[in-house]
């Protein structure tokens, strides 16, 4: 037993051509031990080419490189993610997601033009929220990509459950509004340079502000995009870059094609997209008796050519200017705006009283130009970036005479005006921004503007302040205080209310308090 024991424990003398492939071996794993750890389900072949190279230079045998081959996929195999199967087309796959908690406090007052609440009357409303979303992005052979993301709730501006908001149905704690939807589902390509294409619920191809886009909207449909950057190096001329999508189709990372130094860049790029915006069932394109509109799809149209400026490395200038117009008439959106507040109608006859509100989400008359901008510089290290927004409704007095005001027809105008510093990436990072927004009655469309600060309305100016910080790589906390008020006194507040059917919003207030995890 002693001496059995001993001997287990005597270092044994290889042969030294074994030693020869133990040191070939460790080589082999300490070049290619990086790619499989960074990319554990990545398949064998996928260290093919440095085994090649390995080979090439004379440093193992062919047999050798299938020895140390197999092995790998040996070891991959017996760890948790070398355990996870992935189909033969499938390259790469990130699963990603987010989850946050928030309490959020909003306040509201009402006035005129309304005539059914009290002058000045004020309401509250304070929730606890929670918000979960979960990804996955992946690459295909041949230059295909996709993306799924599954979210809670059913708002198109807003993934938050509110806790308790269901306990009438089930009793206290009851899961009828905690639901899970699908917020993405996209297929793309990028087998032409330079060009993305997306179809399916995507993220929003266009560079956009909260001004005119909820950050929370995934729009439905078609998306075209088309980007290069320029190289200008310190000479006397230029280069042109090749650039690169990344899986998700949304990023891109410029590949110089010169080897001389370069000290600015121009990104160039044109984002167009054809969304679903409201479809019909059934479908009339003649229209029925006797009026004979036609009843078909409705689409929202965008078009958007824009540069952004590499001055140095932290200074930078990008501009986007955009068209957006509407087609076809849908049946959930054609009804002319209003943005009135409700109102009572006596009956002469029966006396009875009926309460009538008029429309809040009509896209008539919509043909907006959108000029998003933002400079970025940064002071003693520290990030800093003026961010704006200007848009004008072309069809605004068209809209105006339609909601029944012909004489508030330049009423379409909206334009934010903020500055940021600070950006808050890992640990201990902090970031803080103010902003000033005002946007007209009949300047935007309703349906997709901000949901928190204002409240998803229009005819609102007010400031809003944000503020963040990194309490780890991982977990974010950041506070938001919002103040607005009515821009037109005899027009209603337009818009289907996130957290007030109150119409107008005289003064409107809220205040957030989020702690967020990315994972």
């Amino acid at each position: 037993m002693i001496a059995g024991s001993r001997a287990l424990n005597q270092p044994r003398r290889e042969p030294q051509q074994r030693r020869e492939n133990v040191f070939k071996k460790n080589c082999v794993h300490r070049a290619d031990g990086g790619l499989i750890a960074g990319a554990a389900v990545a398949r064998a072949q996928d260290s093919g080419a440095l085994l090649e190279l390995l080979v090439k230079k004379g440093l193992i045998s062919d047999q050798e490189a299938e020895d140390v081959r197999s092995d790998l996929v040996k070891e991959n195999a017996g760890t948790a993610a070398g355990k996870l199967k992935l189909s033969t087309p499938l390259t790469e796959l990130e699963i990603y997601g987010d989850a946050r908690v928030r309490y959020e406090i909003r306040t509201a007052k009402s006035g005129a033009p309304d005539t059914i609440d009290s002058p000045s009357d004020s309401t509250q409303r304070n929730r606890a929220r929670y918000r979960l979303r979960l990804g996955l992005r992946g690459t295909l052979v041949d230059d295909w990509f996709f993306g799924l993301r599954l979210e809670t709730s059913t708002n198109p501006r807003s993934a938050n459950i509110t806790f308790g908001d269901d306990s009438s149905v089930n009793g206290p704690f009851s899961k009828d509004s905690d639901r899970i939807s699908v917020g993405q589902a996209y297929l793309g390509y990028i087998g032409l340079r330079d060009f993305t294409f997306t179809v399916g619920r995507m993220p929003n191809p266009f560079v956009t502000t909260t001004m005119t886009w909820d950050p929370d909207i995934n729009p439905e449909g078609l998306a075209e995009q088309w980007k290069h950057t320029f190289n200008i190096s310190s000479g006397s001329h230029s280069s042109a870059s090749t650039g690169s999508y990344s899986k998700d189709g949304t990023s891109t990372v410029a590949a110089s094609q010169t080897s001389e130094p370069s000290t600015m860049s121009i990104d160039v790029f044109a984002n167009f997209a054809q969304f679903v915006y409201d479809d019909t069932n059934p479908e009339n394109p003649v229209g029925p008796a006797p009026n004979g509109i036609p009843q078909k799809d409705a689409y929202l149209l965008g078009w958007q050519i824009g540069a952004k400026v590499n001055f140095t490395k932290t200074m930078y200038l990008q501009l986007a200017p955009t068209l957006y117009n509407y087609t076809g008439n849908g049946d959930s959106f054609n009804t002319h705006f209003s943005g009135d507040p409700a109102f009572k109608v006596t009956d002469p006859t029966t006396g009875v009283v009926t309460t009538v509100t008029p429309n809040q989400t009509g896209v008539n008359s919509l043909l907006v130009f959108d000029m998003p901008g933002e400079f970025g510089w940064t002071f003693h290290e520290i990030p800093m970036r003026v961010f704006s927004d200007f848009a004008v409704n072309f069809n605004g007095d068209d809209r105006a005479a339609a909601a029944g005001h012909p004489d508030k027809g330049d009423n379409r105008y909206a334009y934010q005006i903020g500055l940021g510093i600070g950006k808050v990436k890992v640990k201990h990072d902090w970031e803080a921004s103010v902003a000033w927004q005002h946007v007209d009655q009949y300047a935007v469309d309703p349906n997709l503007v901000d949901s928190d600060i204002y409240d998803s309305r229009v005819n609102i100016e007010g400031v809003a302040v944000r503020l963040g910080y990194a309490v780890t790589d991982a977990i974010t906390a950041n506070l938001t205080y919002g103040y607005g008020w009515q821009i037109d006194n005899n027009l209603g507040t337009g818009g289907v209310g996130d957290a007030f059917s109150l119409n107008p919003l005289r003064e409107y207030q809220i205040f957030q308090a989020d702690l967020s995890v990315k994972f």
